[in-house]
């Protein structure tokens, strides 16, 4: 946050992307003030799926030209004339047809979580992501090594309620994702797994060296495999847990108890698993 007064110092415009964020923490825009703010109302109360909404300061917004249009984004427009007006405000970058059956969803959810209370709702998803935490650092094979590498800090300070891991089979390699995905999909257990959304995150965690980077780029025309295998990769990205409002101790310890009932001193058999064919 500290960064935001510091980059419009320097002149730069901010966008904020709070979509982390405020599922479980209050966000004071008088107190910080970014030029736009991003946010998906998914991941703050679950529902609906693809509405969220860019906040925007009115200056930042009247500063902003776009070389097109389309449906709904004009005040006029003639096609011989080879001239258009845009609408004003944020109307000038709604295109096409908002999803207005689901935007009284986005009020109903908001009066929930604001009953609920953010504060309450921050206590209850930093105890739950601190007990994933406790429980991953706890998960060892036989011999004493870890079945479970968390990215990020070790602890619920700077971070939010999704822990990024991999888990690690008996011989300490990285338990490939989709069968993660496979497996706990048999056990009735929902998780994100595959590529890390934010590439730099993704080459970080791997401790991809730039030099690796700069020429598998060169041959990165081939297959996702053979562009992981040219990387050295051990798998193609990371399973994430989120936590929220609805979940509960329950959901933590069903997922520790999947971890290891199903790679405690197991080598997992990858040969059956299909080919990526995008990332």
């Amino acid at each position: 946050m500290e960064w935001i007064g510091r980059a419009r110092t320097a002149g730069w415009d901010v966008l904020l992307d709070a979509a982390a964020f405020v599922p479980a923490n209050p966000l004071d825009l008088g107190a910080v003030h970014p030029d736009f703010v991003a946010v998906s109302w998914y991941k703050v109360f679950g529902y609906p799926t693809g509405v969220g909404c860019l906040v925007a300061r009115r200056e930042a917004l009247a500063l902003l030209r776009r070389p097109w249009f389309s449906g709904g984004t004009i005040r006029m427009a003639s096609a011989r004339g080879q001239w258009h007006t845009m609408a004003e405000g944020e109307a000038a970058f709604e295109d096409g047809t908002v999803n207005y059956l689901s935007i009284p969803d986005v009020e109903t959810g908001l009066d929930w979580v604001g009953a609920v209370g953010m504060p309450e709702i921050h206590r209850h998803v930093t105890a739950l992501t601190g007990r994933l935490l406790a429980g991953l650092a706890a998960l060892r094979h036989s011999d004493g090594s870890p079945l479970a590498r968390v990215y990020g800090p070790a602890g619920t300070g700077g971070r939010g309620g999704t822990v990024a891991l991999n888990l690690l089979d008996a011989a300490g390699r990285v338990v490939d994702e989709r069968l993660v995905a496979r497996d706990s999909a048999a056990r009735g257990i929902s998780l994100r797994t595959g590529c890390f959304c934010n590439p730099g995150t993704g080459e970080a965690a791997f401790a991809v060296e730039r030099a690796v980077l700069d020429g598998a780029a060169r041959t990165a025309s081939g297959t996702i495999d053979e562009y992981l295998e040219e990387l050295g990769l051990p798998s193609g990205g990371a399973v994430r847990v989120s936590l929220g409002l609805s979940s509960n101790r329950a959901d933590v310890d069903a997922f520790l108890a999947f971890a290891a009932e199903t790679y405690r001193d197991v080598v997992p058999d990858t040969r059956d698993l299909s080919p990526r064919r995008a990332c």
